[in-house]
């Protein structure tokens, strides 16, 4: 049946790791029971007592090295690491030296292909065992809490926790303040005097405003905004506001109350920025987040260099309703945006008031339209633009976005 020669220069090994060779053969029965059987087949057919010739202890195994020994050190290490953390659910991965892998592949080929459990499967189950059973933890090999990775050279445990994404709309009523945090420019990020060691270029940000009690709240290693697009910094964002996605990585506690989370932030933030309909997703509903895209209102106050008549301006306004538009690249993001020509419609321009030289529009336009360019022309790399068609230089002062035309499918999902 077996060549014992070539068995016999792998001894001694154990019965988990004797039994794993078979490891796809034998429903009910653990590997060691595995390893008893073959050994008592191969004791008959070579008709010699061989249990004290191949077998050892678990601790004393070419095969594993002694891992399987080690099994309820590592249920240990892995309770022992993710105690600090309010988690449900749990996996368990395994690093495990190539040699010993490679060694372990020989000993397997001794006894025909696809028969053998690799001892990374055994021990990422049997410690996932011992660990349920003395936490209470639910193993799950999709989508759990956390997933305790053991590098079983060096006894030490790295822990990918999932993150938390929570799901809202946001308004911004504070000029000053950008959409994400932005990261100093002389320091790049680590501290320096021109940003008072913070490094950041703006003390502030909707991200870190919303994030604060987060973090303090979840412990968590690290906060990521998603945003559904994003307005200038001096731009207000009001109506309904803008979907975003929190991400919280490393999170120790999950539990959340997010009615109070919302409460704090706007209290907290009256004035500045304000929160809405917060609520937990999955890691997927940021991909859909990023790829929705839907029409935009903005209110405009728009400073023009000569006296026009109103009627003018209304005319320009008409003209520009449901026309489409060629915005190159403009100048202010050239440098970090591809140089194209991209057709926008222009749903609908209305006047809204004129006085002297200043004036109120409300613009419904199409995604990814530059309005402050639709308004300037930018020297022509808009067209046509108002400032064209009223013939006289023109300039948005403030803008601010009034809504978010989703759709009922977008809006359903948001």
């Amino acid at each position: 049946m077996f060549n014992l020669e070539d068995i016999k220069s792998f001894a001694p090994f154990c019965l988990a790791c004797f039994g794993r060779s078979f490891g796809k053969i034998g429903f009910g029965l653990d590997n060691r029971e595995r390893g008893i059987e073959v050994l008592n087949q191969l004791e008959i057919q070579e008709g010699v007592d061989l249990e004290n010739i191949l077998i050892c202890e678990e601790g004393d195994c070419k095969i594993c090295d002694g891992l399987i020994s080690e099994i309820p050190n590592f249920v240990k290490l892995v309770e022992s690491s993710i105690s600090d953390y309010s988690v449900s659910s749990f996996k368990i991965g395994t690093i495990v030296d190539k040699d010993l892998l490679q060694n372990e592949a020989e000993f397997h080929s001794l006894f025909g292909e696809n028969l053998s459990e690799p001892l990374k499967s055994q021990l990422n189950r049997e410690i996932g065992i011992g660990v349920w059973k003395s936490s209470d933890l639910e193993a799950k090999m999709n989508n759990p809490h956390v997933v305790a990775i053991i590098d079983t050279s060096y006894d030490t445990i790295e822990l990918e926790v999932k993150s938390l994404f929570i799901e809202g709309n946001y308004s911004k009523y504070d000029r000053t303040v950008p959409q994400t945090r932005w990261p100093c420019k002389s320091c790049k990020g680590y501290g320096c005097k021109k940003c008072n060691n913070t490094g950041q270029l703006y003390p502030d940000s909707v991200q870190s405003l919303i994030a604060k009690p987060f973090a303090k709240e979840t412990s968590c290693s690290e906060d990521l905004f998603h945003g559904m697009g994003r307005e200038d910094i001096d731009a207000a964002m009001l109506g309904s506001g803008r979907p975003f996605v929190l991400e919280l990585r490393m999170p120790r506690k999950r539990a959340i109350d997010l009615v109070q989370m919302e409460k704090e932030i706007n209290e907290e933030n009256g004035g500045r920025i304000g929160v809405n309909n917060l609520k937990f997703v999955d890691r997927k509903r940021v991909a859909e987040l990023k790829n929705t895209v839907c029409d935009k209102t903005y209110r405009v106050d728009v400073s023009i260099r000569d006296r026009i008549p109103i009627e003018s301006l209304k005319k320009a306004s008409q003209r520009l309703t449901g026309t489409v538009i060629e915005q190159r690249t403009p100048t202010r993001v050239s440098h970090r945006r591809a140089d194209l020509i991209r057709p926008r419609l222009i749903n609908e321009v209305e006047v809204t008031s004129l006085q002297e030289h200043m004036a109120e529009l409300v613009i419904k336009a199409q995604h990814g339209t530059y309005i402050r360019e639709l308004v300037s022309g930018d020297e022509g790399r808009t067209v046509p633009s108002l400032s064209s068609l009223v013939n006289s230089v023109c300039k948005v002062e403030v803008l601010d976005v009034l809504h978010l035309h989703l759709d009922a499918k977008e809006e359903k999902n948001v």
